[in-house]
């Protein structure tokens, strides 16, 4: 912490010369003399500046001084107690950043010197933590508390929007809105890898906001640097609504009023129908991705790079295809496009079917979902475990009984019942082909003489492996 920070937090007027304004509180010692405070270097051999311990200010504006109505050595005593306190403070909460979720950590040692009300939200406005006590007048806050995530009415909502819309312009000052009854503080925090997230704090003491403003500022970088190392809950990269995004993946159950509610904060305007499009991460970038895609909503979620297309106008996917095409095949990866959808609280189950056409395509290039329904579809129905029950049992005994007439069966109705498409498939002669077909008909009485019964049994080969 900086000298000139550690003063706005124990008095309330003083002065510092150019030499002691970014002196560090831990790199230094103190020693008293008289009404002076010396500042030295640690080994007490060179003499960086003195500060002067006086009842009211000085004519001299050149000289650095502080003012209290304690003798200088009482004021001194309390001076180098607080300073043991706030390195011990500082030192709990670098343990706090050191854990792979430190919000409620953060806040347990930030609370301890932060007298006003503290939120911390992520860039969605998704509620991370926040301290504790009793703030019964904070009624626009108690209910972002209980919703999880910024929740306002009114018109509220549109200028809160552009607040955070705007961070480098307000981050760092204190805000009053209609609609709050008191004003906050909000600190913009950014970690190493570009996520954000949000710390507020509420004014219910204007008179000590200095005192907290000086511990945010003190700690800030720290926290920014530190925890971009760990797995920080919920980071959101970019704005709101890829925040959003990847909280409806992480919450499954979230509700379609909270969705609405925090699609209020999103400057984007997608055009809809949407569609996912996940893009696997290659081990390797040979070339650039300068496709359309870099206009559309993306984040990163678990091995995917995750985008939100439009697919308002039917030039856009398939400009996007033949430009990710040749991407996809010079990297050896894939991406998965799912079926168009129009609704935000749709997008988890879009998502999926993204995801599943990558693996049940398991090719280099572009896989589209509508492409592997039926696939997925049977892979879906597999899973049942009463399944076997409606299998048939004349297929069930084929396969127990003759692999190769199985094989053969199989691949007959995958080919359309095509003679010479499957004798090649299977490498055999049309006559062996010919004679195997009239064996599984006469032996296990399979027939396949209408559509009923060709369906039952292509699905019943294709459930039983």
């Amino acid at each position: 912490m900086k000298l000139k920070l550690f003063l706005d937090s124990i008095v309330d007027r003083y002065n510092l010369n150019n030499e002691l304004l970014d002196v560090e509180i831990n790199q230094v010692n103190f020693k008293l003399r008289s009404k002076t405070i010396q500042v030295v270097d640690p080994l007490g051999q060179q003499l960086i500046g003195n500060i002067l311990i006086v009842d009211q200010r000085p004519c001299n504006n050149d000289e650095s001084w502080l003012i209290t109505k304690s003798s200088a050595t009482t004021f001194f005593t309390e001076f180098q107690s607080k300073i043991i306190q706030y390195l011990k403070w500082e030192d709990q909460l670098s343990q706090s950043l050191s854990y792979k979720q430190p919000v409620k950590r953060i806040l347990h040692v930030l609370q301890q010197k932060i007298i006003n009300p503290l939120l911390i939200f992520d860039s969605s406005l998704k509620l991370l933590g926040h301290s504790s006590g009793n703030r019964n007048q904070l009624t626009d806050w108690q209910k972002s508390v209980r919703a999880g995530y910024i929740s306002v009415s009114g018109k509220t909502n549109s200028k809160l929007a552009e607040l955070f819309n705007s961070t480098e312009i307000i981050s760092g000052r204190v805000c009053r809105l209609s609609g709050f009854k008191l004003p906050f503080y909000l600190q913009e925090i950014i970690l190493r890898n570009d996520d954000h997230f949000y710390m507020i704090i509420v004014l219910e003491e204007q008179s000590k906001l200095q005192k907290d403003l000086a511990v945010i500022e003190s700690v800030t970088d720290k926290i920014a640097a530190t925890v971009g190392l760990h797995n920080f809950p919920y980071q959101s990269r970019g704005g709101n609504l890829e925040g959003l995004l990847r909280d409806i993946l992480v919450r499954p159950n979230i509700s379609i009023n909270e969705i609405q509610n925090r699609l209020q904060f999103d400057p984007h305007r997608l055009k809809r129908p949407l569609r996912v499009l996940c893009l696997k991460t290659p081990h390797s970038n040979l070339q650039p991705l300068g496709t359309i895609l870099t206009k559309f909503v993306v984040f990163h979620y678990e091995q995917y790079d995750v985008y939100v297309i439009e697919d308002s106008n039917p030039t856009i996917l398939k400009t996007i295809i033949q430009e990710l095409d040749p991407y996809l095949k010079a990297n050896s990866t894939c991406a998965g496009i799912s079926n168009a959808f129009t609704q935000l609280h749709q997008f988890n189950q879009f998502y999926q079917q993204a995801d599943r056409a990558i693996k049940l395509g398991k090719s280099v290039g572009i896989n589209e979902y509508h492409d592997y329904i039926a696939a997925d579809l049977i892979d879906h129905i597999s899973q049942d475990q009463s399944l076997s029950n409606y299998l048939s049992k004349k297929v069930l005994e084929l396969k127990e009984k003759d692999q190769k007439l199985f094989q053969t069966l199989k691949t007959f109705l995958i080919n359309r019942e095509n003679k010479k498409e499957t004798a090649i498939e299977l490498q055999i002669h049309r006559s062996t082909l010919n004679y195997r077909l009239s064996k599984i008909e006469e032996k296990y009485n399979i027939e396949l003489t209408t559509p009923n019964q060709y369906l039952y049994t292509l699905l019943s080969t294709l459930l039983i492996d």
